[in-house]
């Protein structure tokens, strides 16, 4: 996996200095260590799942791993499902509206 530190800097800032960077993968007996001093931000994946992370580190990771500052997931499908409901419920409206007028 190539490393996009333009990307990495722009969702969790400068690098550290003293922070040297590697790419953990999915190590799952690897455990991040907090930074008090690194402000916690909320970071999300494709599917919208939400983390957490505390440290410079642990954020280059999952930035680097694909996931971003912003949730921006378009559901065409509640778009679809709300315009052919307001659509239907217009139809039903109007068609009440002109049997009472007849």
């Amino acid at each position: 996996m190539e490393i996009d530190l333009n990307n990495i800097e722009e969702s969790c800032g400068k690098q550290p200095i003293d922070q040297e960077f590697f790419i953990v993968g999915n190590d799952p007996n690897f455990v991040f260590e907090n930074d008090p001093n690194f402000q916690t931000i909320r970071l999300f994946d494709i599917d919208g799942n939400v983390i957490n992370v505390n440290s410079w580190f642990e954020c280059a990771n999952y930035v680097n791993g694909g996931w971003t500052l912003n949730y921006n997931n378009f559901n065409g499908d509640l778009f679809f499902f709300g315009i052919t409901s307001g659509l239907l419920l217009l139809y039903f409206c109007l068609k009440i509206f002109t049997s009472k007028n007849s």
